[in-house]
């Protein structure tokens, strides 16, 4: 069994990983990083054979190039990039060697390797790969026809409810082609309601904005590089010296919430445009954001407060959606980044839903500089089912954070 190449294009990624690229090579071109794949549900199996078509893949993205199309697209929508960084992408090439794969039965090993600045881009299209080469394998069709309704009729009720979503879900789409279609069904059907997608290449496909900033690598590199304590606010410093006050939505639940706001001084809540949330329930967090946020004085004399929270985590139901509402409405802007529920909602003919793939990929050991060790790299989050690292790394972490 042989299939075609999955991931064909360069800029089929998130722009997130361009915009961190970009701020790596900066500051950190000597660093190297490891990541490797988690796969959090353990009831997934991949099929045999599936680790040895995966590597065959892999080879393929020996043939992914920066287009010229590409090029004119990312100088005309990110003025930041430089020269030197187009220059770059220009010559850039993924290099197989640098990712590992082994099959064990129905598990699946991936370790990624090298260069941070070279290795940050195989992330999100390798995890895209992963997804549609195992539903591929599977002989789960996409059935675009068949749901198509259903999709329409969900678009229809975002533009009921009066939000604004942006659309993440390329990392655990049910393929390039479902994805393709969803996104123009949502055009269609609510063009007021999609206010943008993570994916560079749909965003240039479909005219509208390639949004994302920073991700959970970017802060968990900075523990390292740094120290824990000082992580946070180095983080949102190096980022701001790059695109001084462009991209301006921080993450906030690497190390957790509350140690986030720790390091959330004025000066940062009034450069940056708002904050994201990643895990943890979304309504204790607007409700944290806010009392954050008036704490600081940062409010309009009619009480609004002219900063936006992102909600990401795991927004898959409409009463989800309303009782964030009901917390931030008439009080603080808010935006909706989508992901599996948009780009991975198959029913079969069988009338029962496919199961996305619960799995991510996370660095796990940085080397700052040629002169360092290799470091454990850790993750905390809101939500204890999405820690990440060793367990005696995280306890001597959580004790230094709250000392």
């Amino acid at each position: 069994m042989k299939f075609p190449s999955i991931i064909t294009d360069f800029d089929d990624q998130d722009a997130y990983k361009f915009f961190m690229q970009y701020a790596v090579l900066k500051f950190y071109p000597e660093a190297k990083v490891k990541y490797s794949l988690i796969v959090r549900d353990p009831a997934i199996e991949f099929p045999p054979g599936f680790g040895e078509l995966l590597k065959e893949q892999i080879h393929c993205f020996e043939e992914i190039q920066f287009t010229g199309e590409i090029e004119g697209y990312m100088t005309r929508k990110n003025p930041w990039f430089d020269a030197a960084y187009i220059e770059y992408l220009r010559a850039f090439r993924f290099d197989p060697d640098e990712v590992k794969i082994r099959q064990t039965g129905g598990k699946l090993d991936v370790i990624i390797e090298g260069f941070w600045h070279k290795t940050i881009l195989w992330e999100v299209p390798l995890m895209a790969c992963i997804s549609e080469l195992y539903y591929r394998i599977s002989g789960i069709p996409d059935a675009v026809g068949p749901n198509s309704s259903r999709w329409e009729e969900k678009f229809r009720h975002f533009a009921s409810m009066h939000i604004a979503v942006i659309e993440f879900g390329t990392r655990r789409r049910k393929s390039k082609l479902v994805q393709e279609k969803v996104i123009g069904l949502f055009l269609k059907t609510a063009p007021e309601t999609i206010k943008g997608t993570s994916n560079v290449m749909f965003a240039r496909k479909f005219a509208i904005p390639a949004s994302g900033t920073q991700a959970h690598e970017w802060f968990m590199f900075h523990a390292a590089r740094y120290g824990v304590r000082m992580a946070t606010k180095m983080a949102l410093e190096k980022w701001v010296e790059t695109y001084h006050g462009a991209l301006g939505i921080a993450l906030t639940d690497t190390f957790t919430t509350d140690v986030f706001f720790r390091d959330f001084d004025l000066f940062f809540s009034k450069l940056f445009d708002g904050i994201r949330q990643d895990s943890g329930d979304p309504v204790i967090f607007a409700h944290k954001a806010i009392a954050h946020y008036q704490d600081k004085k940062i409010i309009l004399p009619n009480g609004l407060i002219p900063k936006t929270l992102v909600f990401s985590d795991a927004i898959d139901t409409f009463e989800k959606i309303s009782n964030i509402e009901n917390a931030v409405r008439n009080k603080i802007f808010s935006v909706y980044g989508i992901g599996t529920w948009i780009t991975n909602d198959i029913i079969g003919n069988d009338g029962i839903r496919i199961k996305p793939l619960n799995m991510v990929i996370k660095m796990t050991e940085a080397k700052p500089d040629e002169a360092s060790g290799w470091i454990p790299c850790f993750k905390l989050t809101d939500s204890p089912e999405k820690l990440t690292g060793q367990p005696n790394i995280i306890n001597n972490y959580i004790h230094e954070l709250y000392i």
